[in-house]
């Protein structure tokens, strides 16, 4: 019980922060508690509902006025609320062209028997997306832009929200930082920087909803096959908590603080320890 609301916590830290939650919650899974990859694999991706539920409760208007905009023949609401749905429903859509295939391949990957060696090279390819991940935010650094949905056309914000979800996809792959890469993808679009974190944290909800309902489908029941339903609410519960102050945390400290760093020298040190490891095995 202890290890499933370790990594609950770890889950709720990491979600908003250009860190790898996945790849954090995989690593720690395998690694300290011993628990199989595909086992960890689902659970990186069922964590994800505790944070998704954050969301909804911190930006519970917006996604009541895209609600509106759904069901009223006219929606008599400000413009920027039909863009952000817009943008909501290209992001996932184009989720949903990168991330499916990228599931298949890695639960391919890791089925079967697992070694201690495989462990390993599984923790790089993770730690080394994790490099990527630092490396892309610390480009983008000096590269914040001005725009805002409110400012932009709508045929913009649909070209915009398409092509960040196409990137958003690759986060299906632990390692790769949801939030880093989805937000310095918007950066790259020319959006200031609040309103980038803004859409990042909306365009998670249907990605998360839809990865875990594809995992649910086709990995046996996902994280319903192994743990109990106790265990189930307390970790969705823990995640929800946590990740809620993180996010809290990070809208007041985004312009001061940056995360870029961390992913790499975390990449760095685990390339540092485990290369040996495997030289001399």
């Amino acid at each position: 019980m202890i290890e499933y609301i370790i990594l609950a916590i770890l889950q709720g830290l990491f979600e908003w922060f250009p860190i790898s939650s996945s790849g954090q919650v995989m690593i720690v899974a395998m690694i300290v508690f011993g628990i199989p990859p595909d086992q960890a694999y689902s659970l990186s991706i069922f964590l994800h509902l505790g944070t998704m539920f954050a969301v909804l409760l911190k930006f519970r208007k917006e996604f009541l006025n895209i609600f509106k905009s759904f069901t009223k023949y006219e929606y008599e609401g400000k413009s920027a609320d039909i863009k952000r749905r817009n943008w909501v429903v290209l992001g996932t859509i184009g989720t949903a062209i990168t991330a499916l295939p990228l599931y298949f391949i890695f639960k391919a990957l890791i089925i079967g028997e697992f070694t201690a060696l495989q462990g390993d090279l599984i923790t790089l390819i993770i730690t080394g997306l994790l490099i990527l991940t630092g490396t892309i935010l610390l480009l983008t650094k000096r590269m914040f832009g001005i725009n805002t949905v409110d400012d932009v056309s709508n045929k913009e914000v649909m070209k915009d929200g398409f092509l960040a979800g196409l990137i958003q996809g690759l986060a299906v792959l632990p390692g790769i930082s949801r939030s880093g890469i989805t937000t310095s993808a918007i950066l790259f679009e020319k959006y200031e920087q609040n309103n980038a974190l803004k859409l990042s944290f909306m365009m998670s909800v249907p990605a998360i909803i839809g990865s875990i309902f594809v995992d649910i489908i086709f990995a046996k029941g996902s994280v319903f096959a192994f743990l109990d339903v106790f265990t189930i609410i307390l970790i969705t519960l823990i995640s929800f908590l946590v990740g809620y102050i993180a996010m809290e945390l990070l809208l007041q400290i985004a312009k001061k603080v940056g995360f870029n760093y961390f992913c790499i020298i975390y990449g760095i040190i685990a390339f540092a320890v485990i290369i040996p490891v495997l030289i001399l095995t």
